[in-house]
């Protein structure tokens, strides 16, 4: 018994420590070496960093943008853009994409080394003015009133079936 639990925890801990080896290997960013910032509104102007190390000295680096509606990039403006860059000699790369002034929703950066191919990826999720995001809604929005009171619903239910099968017991005993 000792051996096959001794024998499950090695083979558990060989698969967490591959994991993290096998996504390097595939060629992944680390989303710490990548950051969004700025203005994430319709009609606004976000950078996209890619840190030191990123990507292989001064390599080539293939760009892509996809989302509802064109955004910019430098000076080219589509629905989807793709564009090349050159990381840095430290392998950073810094992107300035200008968002559609309908913009709605995400888009999603996509870059890959040409060289290396790594690739990194960065999301950018559109907020109306107002600060809320405008994604478009999923479902039915019910009010609290009605989810507090299934809620209590459902309690007082328990409660009749925990108090019923304390009688049933009393009267049997």
């Amino acid at each position: 018994m000792l051996k096959k639990l001794l024998a499950t925890l090695a083979i558990a801990a060989v698969a967490l420590l591959a994991v993290p080896v096998a996504a390097q290997a595939a060629g992944y960013v680390a989303a710490d070496l990548v950051s969004v910032s700025g203005d994430q509104q319709p009609g606004g102007e976000v950078s996209v960093g890619f840190q030191s190390g990123a990507f292989e000295k001064a390599e080539r680096v293939a760009v892509a943008v996809t989302g509802d509606g064109a955004v910019t990039i430098g000076i080219v403006r589509a629905v989807t853009t793709d564009t090349e860059r050159t990381a840095t000699n430290l392998g950073a790369l810094e992107l300035t994409i200008v968002l559609p002034a309908d913009a709605v929703g995400s888009y999603t950066l996509t870059a890959t080394g040409l060289k290396s191919q790594s690739v990194g990826t960065a999301t950018i999720t559109v907020v109306a003015a107002d600060g809320s995001a405008t994604l478009p809604s999923a479902g039915f929005g019910v009010p609290a009133l009605v989810l507090y009171s299934v809620a209590g619903v459902l309690a007082l239910g328990l409660a009749f079936v925990l108090i019923g099968r304390r009688w049933v017991r009393g009267q049997h005993a």
